[in-house]
């Protein structure tokens, strides 16, 4: 599946993907870092459910169980090899959209001194 085919979820799976490259998190963990360190990207639990469900079946994400003494069972997800070849193109994508981006507002401003 090609980057564009898996941003279904916009760029919520390069977000998740950078935050488990850094170490394991469950899907709660992962929605807290989601919301503390990319502001203004939210998404319900659901999504981010979801979003896991499919990079799992893709195989960029594997799960183990954590088993606490008196709680409830929970998942666990890591990345995997093809999960940091995921991430290396979301990367690269990532990169072209900051120039373009970058463009667009040197464009931008360029007008708005124009105007004046």
């Amino acid at each position: 599946m090609n980057i564009n085919e898996r941003s279904k979820f916009k760029h919520l799976t390069a977000f998740v993907l950078v935050i488990l490259a850094e170490r394991k998190y469950s899907p709660r963990e992962i929605h807290d870092l989601l919301l503390r360190e990319f502001p203004g990207f939210v998404r319900d639990m659901s999504t981010i459910y979801r979003c896991l469900s499919t990079m799992e079946k893709e195989g960029l994400l594997s799960i183990e169980w954590h088993l606490p003494e008196g709680g409830a069972a929970k998942k666990i997800y890591s990345i995997t090899k093809e999960g940091w070849g995921a991430l290396e193109e979301w990367k690269e994508d990532i990169e072209i959209r900051k120039n373009n981006f970058e463009v667009f507002l040197q464009k931008f401003s360029e007008l708005s001194k124009e105007e004046k």
